[in-house]
């Protein structure tokens, strides 16, 4: 009985002599044979260089093995999810491929727009503007398979793109699914492995810290929090009181370690099942690891549980890698790590430190909330704004002109406390700005790649540095600012030079640098470049 994959290639095969008598292109002779793109959201920059001595799997292997650019970043001021894997993805900042944040509201409607909402298949990439590696991939070799995987189904979609075999994510039931955009039924080796029932099995476990020293942890800059509503009570149950796995038990396991370990099971199922990298033509695996936000979230980028993730993380990708180096053999294979965004630490312990920081509060809400009445105050009682935050358009007889609003909303949000500066349409729009605008200092030019004209807000708000304008949240992103920007890049292929690098590069130019490897052309516009990599060494293992 042959594979899926084998029996795929033969069908393609046939159909093609059918068609064309010519050859199809064959990649480069050094080509990998499956790509596998990491994307470990809220994993900013500075957790690998801090954990690193207790790392000793499978980032233990990239951080040797690889070249680490320590000086990456996002370049697009909405640090967010969805605006995140499509910039890793594409090779486009967000003014390029239209995902400018997780949701946004439709001008024309007012209703509230999902980034892979889509009306016929309920998820698709149909809002994303820009081809993926994968598409690339897809066109150059059409035999190549494409699969991604991840938590969430914004973070698969993305990274998978238009023309992809397949992505699935967490149904949030204790299963994986997909949409109906890449093929009308699951496939059997996810129904297989569904059907064991491994996040059901984990129901009435606890979730227990690993075991280190406190001087360790201590000198890693893991804190325990003590700081009322934000105490921490580690272990930890997952679900609440129940006698069977119930809704809340499958919503909870989100944030536990457990589902990084089902997403690398089903890595393991793909990819046999799929047959990737077992011919010439190269694969496409991306794997969105979401379990690092949801911890992020809920207790904060520098304690006790978001440290145990990513050390798990570590063993299990350790652990995947010597499976890989079985099955397929790490030769063929080539690696990039990176993450969507960083996070900003908590602004309670920052100030017990005597340092910067604040949380969101009614000095602000009160603040923002004033100003339509401020601008009645001032020109008349009118609707001043929409949903969005949309300006509302001026009657003709209106005395007041769209810049004088505009400009005194302005003054009046830049007056309320912890905002920075705002940001007008007009400040960031094509025809104002662009990637390379000569006026343009580097904060104006972040905000300018995250707006897309017709999805974008009429105002953009820049918070203070080290403010967090989320009250639901032990922490969160979305700002412009180091600690949301600056996130990890590593790229891996056996034998290549071991290096670290302090070069200043982009998250977009991850796509095109995969893409060169494959002896694929990216897109021309991409705001993406492929970096100059290291050939090969004598001692692979040399840091």
């Amino acid at each position: 009985m042959i594979g899926q994959r084998t029996y795929g290639l033969l069908v393609a095969a046939a159909l093609f002599l059918t068609a064309c008598p010519s050859e199809p292109p064959s990649p480069p002779d050094d080509a990998p044979k499956l790509i596998l793109l990491i994307v470990v959201d809220q994993l900013g920059a500075d957790h690998l260089a801090r954990f690193d001595d207790v790392f000793e799997g499978g980032f233990r292997r990239l951080l040797d093995e690889g070249v680490w650019f320590r000086e990456a970043r996002h370049a697009h001021a909405r640090t967010l999810t969805a605006p995140g894997h499509a910039t890793v993805s594409t090779g486009c900042h967000p003014s390029g491929h239209g995902i400018i944040s997780n949701y946004w509201i439709d001008r024309e409607t007012g209703e509230q727009v999902y980034s892979v909402g889509d009306e016929r298949h309920e998820l698709a990439p149909t809002r994303l503007e820009c081809s993926t590696l994968g598409d690339w991939i897809k066109e150059r070799y059409p035999a190549s398979r494409v699969f991604s995987l991840s938590g969430k189904d914004r973070s698969a979609i993305l990274l998978a793109g238009r023309r992809a075999d397949g992505a699935y994510w967490y149904d949030w039931e204790g299963t994986f699914t997909s949409s109906s955009y890449y093929r009308e039924s699951e496939p059997s080796w996810l129904e297989e492995l569904n059907a064991e029932g491994f996040l059901e099995s984990k129901f009435g476990e606890v979730w227990n810290p690993l075991p280190f020293e406190p001087e360790v942890l201590a000198g890693m800059g893991v804190v325990g929090y003590e700081l009322g509503p934000l105490e921490e009570d580690f272990p930890h149950t997952i679900g609440g009181l129940s006698l069977v796995p119930g809704e809340y038990y499958f919503e909870e396991v989100f944030d536990s370690p457990w589902l990084d370990e089902y997403i690398l099971r089903l890595a393991r199922g793909v990819v046999t099942a799929e047959e990737l990298g077992q011919d010439q033509f190269p694969d496409l695996l991306a794997i969105g690891f979401s379990t690092s936000d949801a911890v992020g979230h809920g207790h904060g980028p520098d304690s006790r549980e978001f440290f145990d993730i990513l050390v798990r993380l570590d063993r299990q990708l350790g652990s995947f890698f010597d499976w890989l180096d079985e099955t397929v053999g790490m030769d063929n294979v080539a690696i990039a790590l990176t993450s969507d965004h960083g996070s900003v630490p908590l602004p309670e312990m920052r100030l017990e430190q005597g340092l910067p920081g604040g949380r969101v509060g009614s000095g602000e809400i009160g603040c923002m909330q004033r100003v339509d009445a401020a601008l009645d105050q001032e020109f008349g009682e009118a609707r001043w704004f929409e949903r969005g935050p949309f300006f509302a358009p001026l009657p003709a007889d209106s005395a007041v002109s769209a810049n004088e609003l505009h400009q005194r909303a302005r003054l009046l949000l830049e007056a309320c406390p912890s905002v920075s500066r705002v940001w007008l349409a007009e400040d960031l729009g094509s025809e104002s700005i662009g990637d390379r605008g000569e006026d343009a200092d580097e904060m104006q030019l972040s905000f300018a790649r995250s707006f897309f004209a017709g999805r974008s807000p009429d105002l953009l708000v820049q918070w203070d540095e080290y403010f967090l304008a989320s009250a639901g949240n032990a922490s969160s992103h979305g700002t412009p600012h180091r600690y949301d920007t600056h996130v990890p890049l590593v790229f891996w292929r056996a034998g290549r030079t071991p290096e670290i690098r302090s070069t200043p590069v982009r998250t977009v130019d991850i796509a095109p640098t995969l893409a060169t490897w494959l002896g694929i052309e990216p897109p021309q516009g991409i705001a993406g470049r492929s970096l100059a990599l290291p050939k090969t060494s004598g001692n692979p293992s040399a840091r």
